[in-house]
């Protein structure tokens, strides 16, 4: 039973009609509107909760590895080498542009090891072409070294995805200077470590921190990692020309999670080696 005063009034109620009708239509409006874009808008936030949790900031490294690189200081020295430069641009593909992005992880990877006193030299600084014969011999001038050439990947195929990493087949001992000197002496005996195990730490850390396809680690003849006297190896960061790498390697925040993982991985290596035999401490000369 309506309430007294109201059901009796005609304008009230011509009012309150229209007032329900136009309730009804939008609710219909809404409705439908939300049955359209139900799953679209559902997509677009499982898809942004994936790409958010892909290249979210993680933790630098361990606990375990500052504390052991803080009390190691027999570090070898990091020889970075970013890939391709000047004329040689590399790889390209969805806008990327392999030798701007090489020269972009480096300087990452040189700022990580630098935080934890690990000596680094880049074999170029700049959009400039370095010979692969002047990288190989920038190591070779340092007696403790380790070198690391940063690179990134393309394929025929595009739906090639994933990280690898490369170590040397042998080693080839570096030419010496033609000197009297040296006519006499002995060639330097070639290095026992190809890098296999520096490999393996990189790759695994790689795979860790970005979730992205394990490639592996894999035995190539490639220059700059035959050619260097100490451990060496070629890491290859994701595919340019796949979309979805592209994507990934384009953020600058995934880019930080590729130079965690290739200085953890140098980082644990370095706890692997023997450590330099430390020259006698010469007398101290009384004055007289």
């Amino acid at each position: 039973m309506p309430e007294a005063g109201t059901a009796s009034n005609p304008a009230m109620k011509s009012h309150s009609t229209a007032k329900l009708r136009r309730s009804g239509f939008l609710g219909r409006m809404c409705q439908l509107f939300r049955m359209r874009n139900a799953m679209p808008c559902v997509g677009l936030v499982v898809l942004g909760g994936c790409l958010t949790f892909i290249v979210a900031p993680d933790e630098g490294p361990t606990l375990e590895t500052r504390l052991d690189s803080a009390l190691n200081p027999a570090f070898a020295t990091v020889v970075i080498d970013p890939g391709h430069g000047g004329i040689d641009e590399g790889a390209r593909g969805n806008g990327l542009q392999e030798k701007d992005l090489t020269l972009d992880l480096a300087l990452r990877v040189e700022k990580l090891l630098g935080a934890f006193n690990f000596p680094t030299i880049l074999t170029r600084r700049d959009d400039t072409y370095v010979p692969l014969s002047e990288r190989a011999a920038i190591a070779n001038k340092i007696d403790n070294a380790i070198f690391l050439s940063i690179h990134f990947n393309h394929s025929h195929d595009s739906a090639a995805t994933g990280v690898e990493t490369f170590y040397a087949t042998a080693k080839v001992p570096p030419e010496s200077a033609w000197t009297w000197i040296g006519f006499f002496n002995k060639p330097e005996p070639a290095s026992t470590d190809v890098g296999e195990d520096l490999a393996g730490y990189i790759q695994t850390s790689l795979v860790t921190r970005t979730d992205a396809a394990n490639r592996g680690i894999k035995a190539r003849e490639l220059y700059v990692v035959r050619h260097t006297r100490c451990p060496a190896v070629l890491v290859e960061g994701g595919f340019i020309n796949n979309p979805l790498d592209a994507r990934l390697i384009a953020n600058t925040e995934y880019r930080d999670r590729l130079a965690k993982a290739i200085a953890e991985g140098v980082m644990t290596y370095q706890k692997t080696r023997p450590r330099p035999a430390k020259p006698p401490e010469k007398l101290a000369q009384t004055a007289h």
